[in-house]
Formats: structure tokens, C-alpha cells, sequence
């Protein structure tokens, strides 16, 4: 399979994205040289394009990546698909860091997808810097290829493994948010139901409790580690007031908040 080669240390020179939804089974993709290269992933449906060489189908969390020539749509399409166009320039310098990607795959996560273009959107339409949006077009680049990575090292694990381990990582890397098995559920695209049993029989304890042990954790480092009040780190974990943290804390801890943070080593609270 034909692979496009991309450069870490030139980035890529960002041009425009969107989404297209096509509104009926009439629609057919236009014709056009196309002067860049063209990401098109595929949401819903399935889009028929063609280039100089080929014809393409892509289904939904499929994607293509069309090289600059002439394309065109060689047939109605009811679909819905996201759209990026790029430069790809090389340094030609020795030891470039570079990864490659197939011009044709799969999509494992649609969820981390959609975000990073709405992210990509924001910050085109907030700061309106060329460097910035290079840099944000680049991250759905790498998070197609890492997708593409994880997915080819599960195939040496369980999918219970590789399912699990996104739930930790989940969890580790929004440990100060206020997270629900249902807020992780719908990340992760699973039924709360489903992801509870499962977490809950290879692991050992509910999912409800290894959240609250990982805020718990997230309290502990905060107490010992600011000089913030209860009432603010009780805010900033989701809890609704000083009273219901404390009451879980003493729960999971045998300790109130502030005798935790007493007993363990406090650090010079003073004001400067």
C-alpha cells in the first residue's frame, strides 16, 4: 500500500478543513484539480471520489489520503465526511524525523477524531496563526497515525487489555475532573453497563470506586501540595460544597481534609 511520508520537524503547511454532510442521495462529490493534499474521513455513509489513477469507497471510519492531481466524484454519495487540506514539505536534512502513514485506513477512534478538528476550528477562528493551526493540523495527522499504531501493537494483547488500559490512561490524564462512569462510558464508546461489569470483573473493584479513589488521590496531592482552600479544591474535583468533600474524604480516608493536611507535612502557607 502506498504511503505518504511527513516530516515532524517541517510540520505541515495547514490550508483549510471542514465538514461536509451531504443532504441527499443525489449529492456527487465535484471535480477539481486538486493543488495539496486532501484527508477525508469519513463519519457516516459512504463517499465514491476518484482521482487520475483509481476509484475510491470509503465507508465510515474510513479514511483517504488523495495526493495533488485531478479529482472527482464518480458517483452519488449519501455521506458525511471530514475534509483537510495540507502541504507536506520536507527539510531534506540529514537524520529528519519523520513518520509515515498509509494513504488508505482505518479509524479505531471517531470520538478523538472529531475532537481535534473541533479543536483545530477553534483555535483558526480564535487566534488566526498560520504556525498555530500547523501545529493543530498536524496533531489530527499524528493521531491517525497513532490510532493506526495502537491498533497494530493490541493485536499482540486482548481487546479486554487494550480496552482497560484506555480507561486507566482516560482517568490518569483527567484525574482532576469530576468524571462519571458515564462520562467515561460515552468516550469511550460504550454502553456504562458494559464497561462496569467488564472493569469491575478484571480488576477487582467497580469503576464508580476506582474513580473516587483516583479523586481521592488527586485531594491528597492538592492538601499536601497548596495552600488552596477546602472549599476550592472541593470545587475544582465536582463536588457541590466544603461539607460533601469532607464527608467523602473522612469515608475513604478515616481523616477530615484539613487533618490530612496537617499530619502530613504541610508546607509554609504564609502569604508573601
Amino acid at each position: 500500500m502506498e504511503n505518504i511520508t511527513i516530516s515532524t520537524a517541517a510540520q505541515i503547511n495547514y490550508k483549510f478543513c471542514g465538514l461536509l454532510e451531504s443532504k441527499s442521495s443525489d449529492w456527487t462529490h465535484m471535480s477539481r484539480p486538486l493543488e495539496e493534499y486532501q484527508l477525508i474521513i469519513v463519519t457516516n455513509g459512504t463517499l465514491h471520489i476518484a482521482d487520475d489513477s483509481q476509484h475510491y469507497a470509503i465507508s465510515a471510519n474510513e479514511y483517504l489520503i488523495m495526493k495533488p492531481g485531478y479529482q472527482y466524484g464518480d458517483k452519488p454519495s449519501l455521506c458525511s465526511f471530514y475534509w483537510l487540506h495540507f502541504e507536506c514539505p520536507m527539510l531534506h536534512i540529514p537524520n529528519e524525523s519523520v513518520f509515515t502513514l498509509p494513504l488508505r485506513g482505518a479509524i479505531s477512534s471517531m470520538n478523538r477524531i472529531r475532537a481535534a478538528f473541533t479543536q483545530l476550528n477553534d483555535v483558526e477562528f480564535t487566534y488566526k496563526d498560520k504556525r498555530t493551526n500547523n501545529f493543530y493540523a498536524m496533531n489530527i495527522l499524528l493521531e491517525i497515525y497513532n490510532q493506526i499504531q495502537a491498533s497494530a501493537l493490541s493485536s499482540n494483547h486482548s481487546f479486554k487489555d487494550y480496552l482497560l488500559q484506555n480507561v486507566r490512561n482516560y482517568i490518569k490524564w483527567n484525574q482532576a475532573c469530576h468524571l462519571t462512569v458515564s462520562d467515561l462510558a460515552k468516550y469511550l464508546g460504550y454502553h456504562p453497563k458494559y464497561l462496569s461489569s467488564l472493569f469491575h470483573k478484571e480488576v477487582g473493584i467497580t469503576l464508580k470506586q476506582y474513580l473516587i479513589n483516583e479523586t481521592m488521590e488527586c485531594a491528597k496531592v492538592e492538601l499536601c501540595n497548596s495552600n488552596r482552600s477546602i472549599l476550592s479544591i472541593a470545587l475544582s474535583l465536582g463536588f457541590c460544597d466544603g461539607h460533601a468533600f469532607s464527608y467523602a474524604f473522612k469515608h475513604h480516608t478515616g481523616m477530615t481534609p484539613t487533618e490530612y493536611r496537617n499530619s502530613h507535612h504541610p508546607i509554609d502557607r504564609n502569604s508573601n
